[in-house]
């Protein structure tokens, strides 16, 4: 704070294996006005340290600052016209002191400087050190960078410091642990963590605010990723189709200012030892082009005897072409296979029976998995007035899979239909680009943004299609022992056909308005369109094309400095299901549907390194289900969902040495319209009602560099089908852990323990999936 004189330390290298890690440029969007808040928003933006008088600034204002500029750069617009200097601290940070006169100056020519006050902010935002706590958002749908706190939607953002700190395999552990999403099952035959928000299932992910029309075959890889930004609530305005629950945004790793040489090996749990290389730094001494690697192996079996191989390079280039021209290229590589993957339930009776830390699969049970993914972003800043953004992404999949599915029978045996997927190909793209013009009218001022944003899927298959074999009835343990079928000598062969198409269109216009420090508005609109084209197997003449005007608009209230209140409405088209081959009418496509949202929250920095956020919130969306016939179910859409609940998050550092990230969701939800009057007043599949989970990080005072972690979630029970006879029973998990951080050999050194699931806990994910069984992992980073 300014008032007083405080001295904080920047972040010590001792807490963080890879030290202060500072991302050469910030995108910032300080308005006009009195110096000393544009000074205090600069810091939380750029997260670096300020050093200066109060009285330097006091009574001084500034003309703001817009767009994306290097750090140094930025600060000295910011300053322009205030006779003020920018010193560059050696440790990190900047000093400001008054452009000195002549009698100012000391005998050796040196200025005389004042009385300093010291505020500190993270050199890296979401570091461990700082509480996780991240202060800005990468962007939402058309909207650009902005302060996580001024941000009118529920959202939690995981760095990828607590990523690497809790030895997570895959998002599957982070989504367990965050107050907003269920823990979802990493399904084999898409490889998409299958994550539910809100009571609504969210499978197509977000790629650096690119968002996928389908998610099949984009299977995510923990070491590309800086950090994870969940959105929990209707996302259509921002991302056009789907997403009624919540949308995930994978913010992918760049380039660092600071040279960085990490190298990491250790183990995921069972055999699975990897090694993963972190390299990055920047060409020249002016630091405009930079360069990032992650490397990764991985081998062994998980902790049911699962056979696991992966390979992971993901290769990063960026620079500043000119002073107001950003560019970058991505691409990665993923190679992934699995043996003896645990079968998905159809139909259970009884849940009580499995045990998780059991194997069931015979080995031939196994999905294939190789990825190609690479996309670009530009950024022009031709004045303060005026930025373009655009992206562009592409991903290329082969896949393969052979999957066993049980259906429980009324005697505890199971009766087996064995899947066999042949090599088939998924391409996703997708893109944007966007225009943002800044101006006033009279004391108003406007960020007005146009956009266009477009994704499309399409999906290849080679032979004849799926092939399916029914077994005879099996005890859970027999199961293991199954002999792989004859699936036809001709399968697989013969040419490739495309029997799927998904796209979606969307033309943008969003206005960012500020009426005074206290009020603002975001409105907007997205013109979406939702286009599918099936053939083949799937049924021939299966088209469709519908548009929707989606609007969003949000009020925003700053009653006091530290607090900003919402109320926001949003809409999304949805596409209507296509009906997967586990049901009696396979290929069907469902029409598309408007789903809408109503919220209201507010966000609180208790300290600033602790945020609150709270929101209540109402989806109404139209109802699809499994109707759980037997032998084989029917995929029907009928009624209406609504969900009304209240979400509370809390991330950061309560004192010193505590750090936590927490909170809950609580929710009323029902089908209150349907054609059959036996589903009114039942709750939707696989939502959980209530959840609460919280992990936490002490550091000992008494041991430097040693801290102690641990997690408890809740998750309330659920129904396996629509007619709610299927209960899926509650349950809570454990975890533990410990970090220790040292210097050995003048290097950084991080050594971390994790065991997931503590008590063994036998649980189900959902109604198709085991839960994760007691895992032992862990790790060791060094510098070089």
């Amino acid at each position: 704070m300014l008032s007083g004189i405080c001295f904080i330390q920047p972040a010590q290298a001792q807490n963080n294996a890879a030290g202060p890690v500072e991302t050469n440029t910030r995108m910032f969007d300080i308005p006009a006005g009195p110096l000393d808040s544009a000074l205090d928003r600069f810091a939380r933006t750029a997260g670096v340290n300020l050093t200066y008088d109060p009285a330097l600034i006091s009574n001084k204002v500034t003309r703001g600052l817009n767009g994306r500029h290097d750090i140094s750069a930025g600060l000295m617009l910011l300053l322009a016209g205030n006779s003020i200097e920018v010193i560059r601290q050696p440790g990190g940070g900047y000093t400001l002191h008054k452009v000195p006169a002549t009698g100012n100056l000391t005998t050796d020519g040196k200025a005389v400087l004042p009385t300093l006050t010291v505020k500190a902010d993270s050199l890296k935002q979401g570091a461990a050190e700082e509480g996780y706590l991240v202060s800005n958002v990468s962007g939402i749908g058309l909207w650009d960078e902005r302060s996580l706190r001024d941000t009118p939607y529920s959202m939690s953002i995981v760095p990828s410091d607590l990523i690497e700190n809790i030895n997570a395999q895959n998002m599957g552990q982070i989504f367990k642990m965050n107050p907003l999403t269920q823990e979802p099952p990493i399904q084999n035959f898409t490889g998409i963590p299958m994550v539910v928000m809100r009571g609504f299932q969210s499978t197509n992910p977000v790629y650096d605010g690119i968002p996928l029309a389908l998610g099949n075959g984009s299977a995510v890889s923990v070491i590309e990723i800086d950090r994870v930004e969940i959105l929990g609530g209707t996302s259509g305005f921002l991302y056009g189709g789907g997403r009624v629950g919540g949308a995930i945004n994978y913010v992918t790793k760049s380039p660092t200012s600071v040279p960085l040489r990490r190298l990491t090996f250790g183990n995921y749990g069972g055999t699975q030892f990897y090694g993963h290389a972190d390299i990055s730094g920047k060409f020249d001494d002016r630091g405009r082009f930079g360069y990032r690697a992650n490397l990764l192996y991985q081998g062994g079996d998980t902790a049911i005897g699962e056979p696991v191989k992966q390979k992971v390079a993901n290769i990063v280039l960026d620079g500043h072409l000119t002073d107001t021209l950003y560019a970058d290229v991505k691409y990665t590589y993923n190679d992934y296979s699995k043996e003896a993957t645990q079968p998905t339930f159809n139909s259970v009776i009884e849940r009580t029976g499995v045990d998780t830390s059991k194997r069931y699969s015979p080995k031939w049970a196994s999905n294939d998995l190789e990825r190609h993914k690479a996309y670009t972003s530009l950024r022009w800043d031709p004045s303060k007035y005026f930025t373009l953004r655009s992206a562009f992404f592409y991903q290329h999949t082969n896949m393969r899979t052979n999957q066993i599915y049980l259906n429980e029978q009324a005697n505890r045996t199971f009766i087996p239909r064995m899947l066999n997927a042949p090599w088939e190909k998924h391409e996703n793209y997708g893109g944007y680009i966007y225009l943002d013009t800044r101006f006033s009218t009279f004391a108003v001022d406007h960020k007005l943004t146009l956009g266009y944003s477009s994704t499309y899927y399409e999906y290849f298959l080679r032979g004849n299609g799926f092939v399916l074999r029914s077994g005879t009835s099996l005890s859970l343990n027999e199961v293991k022992n199954l002999s792989e079928p004859d699936w036809g000598e001709s399968f697989g062969k013969g040419t490739v056909s495309s029997p799927w198409i998904d796209q979606y269109n969307n033309v943008l216009i969003g206005d960012d308005i500020t009426f005074n420090d206290q009020w603002s508005a975001m409105i907007g609109f997205n013109y979406a369109t939702t286009m599918n084209k099936a053939s083949g197997f799937y049924g021939d003449g299966i088209k469709y094309e519908k548009s929707a005007l989606t609007p969003s608009v949000s009020v925003l209230y700053k009653p006091i400095k530290d607090v900003t209140t919402y109320v926001s409405y949003m809409e999304a088209l949805e596409r209507g299901t296509r009906v997967g081959n586990t049901y009696t009418n396979f290929g069907e496509v469902f029409p598309p549907l408007v789903s809408k949202q109503y919220e209201v929250g507010l966000k609180y920095d208790v300290n600033p390194n602790l945020l609150l956020s709270t929101a209540l919130f109402r989806i109404e969306k139209a109802n699809q289900f499994s109707n759980q016939a037997m032998p084989i179910p029917t995929y029907v859409q009928d009624g209406l969902q609504v969900h009304n609940g209240v979400e509370l998050i809390l991330t950061g550092k309560v004192t010193d040495n505590l750090t936590i990230m927490g909170g809950g969701t609580l929710m009323d939800i029902s089908v209150e319209k349907a054609n059959d009057p036996a589903l009114e007043g039942k709750k939707p599949v696989n939502a959980a009602s209530r959840m609460g989970k919280i992990y936490a990080e002490y550091a000992l005072p008494w041991i430097t560099g040693l801290s102690l972690t641990g997690g408890i979630y809740y998750t309330s029970e659920r129904y396996g089908n629509a007619a709610n006879t299927d209960k899926i029973p509650s349950y809570t998990l454990y975890d533990i852990g410990a970090r220790y951080a040292t210097r050995v050999l003048d290097k950084s050194l991080i050594v971390r323990l994790n065991v997931i699931n503590l008590t063994g806990k036998n649980y189900w994910q959902d109604a198709n999936y085991l839960g994760v069984p007691r895992t032992v992992a862990f790790s060791v980073s060094t510098m070089f």
